[in-house]
């Protein structure tokens, strides 16, 4: 199919030519640049405005897994328009699934598609069509998500009386009375349900195929094909559930799946009594004691919990707690607040490296 209106003379139509949900995208080459990209043109009767709220969507997000958008490009007579876009070769996630070596590193796309949906979050903005085929896998297999032509603002209080998505995908909210009101939980349940499929491989299990109200609970992720941690089982169980004030934040399951990826690599530095003292060894514990205030922290390898607590002890001026998980950065106060700056602080801060994709 050639291209549909006269391109400016620095692309050229190679093909092929791809049929999206909301657009034709056509392969092309920058002859500038001398790389192919991707032209996407809208279909139907609103081509400037839909073309022009997904630039401006994409535009607003900065993050290594959201296709870049180049140019802007259109007919003579101003009535239709391109997207020029990053050219993703693929294949889509669910592809790539269904090919089976998506089990050895299933953990790293799951990470990477919910730090993309992080910062989509992230930039004030809801992509309200996350699914397999919006998602592709570039030529250094980094996922990057694509088509923002449902993306609303994050407001909070955002309301539709056009609930359009994809069934299976689309959250159970969007299934009320119309005009739904919603919230950037619609992404999470979304990558809940992905999340699924592509541990089956890319088919969609027969409990996502009901329509809300379900009349049986969704399947939990502790029957999945592929093995996950629990603390990730119970956060992806929790991204399915019906009402969207229980499901976690993406930055959560994003969080959780980084502790997972660089298991047993952070390093922490401790500065306590005049010396730098370094917790970074699995099962081990130190422990920051004056008086008889007295806190100790131990690195199960995922994160640095607080094991045990006595007396009057702060992280960044808020009470420890048990079982609590120290931040990446921190201040630990020894001392009760009346004794202001006599108190001891003891510097904390965490290192570990970066994912490798």
């Amino acid at each position: 199919m050639p291209f549909p209106f006269k391109l400016p003379t620095r692309y050229s139509y190679e093909g092929p030519t791809l049929e999206g949900g909301q657009g034709t995208v056509y392969v092309c080459r920058d002859q500038y640049l001398d790389r192919k990209v991707a032209i996407k043109v809208m279909t139907g009767t609103s081509d400037a405005a839909e073309i022009k709220k997904e630039l401006s969507a994409i535009q607003a997000v900065r993050s290594r897994h959201v296709a870049q958008i180049y140019d802007l490009v259109s007919s003579q007579n101003g009535k239709a328009f391109g997207l020029v876009e990053e050219y993703v070769p693929g294949p889509n996630v669910s592809e790539y699934a269904a090919s089976g070596e998506i089990k050895a590193d299933y953990l790293k796309i799951l990470y990477q598609l919910a730090s993309g949906i992080s910062d989509i979050h992230e930039s004030g903005r809801i992509h309200r069509d996350i699914k397999p085929s919006n998602i592709k896998l570039d030529s250094e297999h980094v996922i990057k998500i694509l088509d923002f032509g449902l993306t609303a603002n994050a407001i909070s209080d955002a309301v539709t009386v056009d609930a359009r998505g994809t069934p299976c995908y689309i959250a159970p909210e969007f299934y009320a009375t119309s005009p739904v009101r919603y919230t950037a939980a619609v992404d999470v349940f979304a990558f809940g349900v992905t999340a699924r499929v592509l541990a089956e491989g890319g088919v969609i299990p027969r409990g996502f195929k009901q329509t809300p109200p379900y009349q049986s609970p969704l399947p939990a992720f502790s029957t999945s094909p592929i093995q996950l941690p629990p603390d990730l089982i119970t956060l992806l169980d929790r991204a399915l559930l019906s009402s969207p004030k229980m499901r976690p934040a993406i930055a959560e399951i994003r969080n959780s799946s980084e502790r997972h990826l660089v298991y047993g690599q952070h390093r922490a530095v401790i500065t306590y009594g005049g010396k730098g003292t370094t917790l970074s060894t699995i099962g081990k514990s130190v422990s920051l004691k004056v008086g008889l205030d007295m806190l100790t922290i131990n690195y199960d390898g995922l994160a640095f919990r607080i094991e045990s607590i006595n007396g009057d002890v702060y992280i960044n001026n808020s009470a420890a707690a048990q079982g609590g998980i120290l931040p990446d950065s921190c201040v630990v106060t020894l001392g009760a607040a009346p004794l202001g700056g006599s108190r001891t602080f003891v510097p904390f801060n965490v290192s570990h490296p970066g994912v490798v994709l």
